[in-house]
């Protein structure tokens, strides 16, 4: 059980990290203006929550689609001391699209509650990763989430015995089963795709409790997909 005391004090460690990081600048704002907002969000944790952590990662600050530019934000991640890189040949981040099913909250700041970097989906597709978060009332992190989350925890790329590279079934290429996945590779960290119905052993998918921001709380998946 996390409190909402500890949930505050890690969601300031967090902040700061992406001020170093440069966040704020890429969401075209002041880092006063990214402090104030954080304090929103933080206001947002009630003084009586207390929160199951079920997942390796109990809070993570998280933006919106379309809010920061993805390469420049994979530039600014460091693991093994090597920048991160987009590579997504033949197609661009702007090609994935949240899917139908998953709410994001208003702002472009929001938060991530209880996250899972899926240890206990590795060799599992995407496909079924989904399908089984749908049953357990969690919601599958979106490219941009994941990205996020990795800036935040860039160890989950090198840490095997507490992390797992990640992928992140809340965005799909619209059209077909690509979806969009983080792992350390050919020495750097990469943001690249795979197909959803595909295993890999060093794979998890990421998912969260519920997201938390402007309007509320979002849980789960509005319904099943079609």
């Amino acid at each position: 059980m996390t409190t909402a005391q500890g949930m505050r004090t890690l969601l300031g460690q967090q902040a700061e990290a992406l001020v170093r990081l440069g966040l704020p600048a890429l969401m075209g704002m002041s880092d006063q203006e990214f402090a104030t907002r954080i304090d929103l969000l933080g206001s947002l944790l009630d003084t009586d929550l207390e929160v199951d952590i079920t997942g390796n990662v109990p809070l993570c600050i998280a933006f919106r689609p379309g809010s920061v530019d993805l390469d420049q934000m994979m530039s600014r991640i460091e693991a093994k001391s090597a920048k991160g890189v987009v590579d997504m040949n033949p197609l661009s981040p702007d090609a994935f699209e949240t899917i139908d099913q998953v709410r994001i909250p208003r702002g472009e700041l929001y938060l991530l509650i209880d996250v899972n970097t899926g240890r206990d989906a590795l060799n599992v597709s995407p496909e079924a990763a989904l399908a089984a978060m749908r049953r357990h009332g969690r919601t599958p992190l979106t490219l941009e989430e994941g990205v996020a989350l990795t800036a935040q925890y860039p160890e989950l790329l090198t840490d095997k015995a507490k992390y797992n590279c990640i992928q992140m079934p809340g965005s799909r290429k619209r059209g077909d089963q690509r979806v969009p996945s983080i792992w350390f590779s050919r020495g750097e960290p990469r943001l690249g795709w795979c197909w959803d119905r595909n295993t890999h052993t060093w794979f998890g998918s990421a998912s969260a409790g519920f997201r938390l921001g402007d309007g509320g709380v979002a849980r789960g998946l509005e319904a099943p997909e079609t």
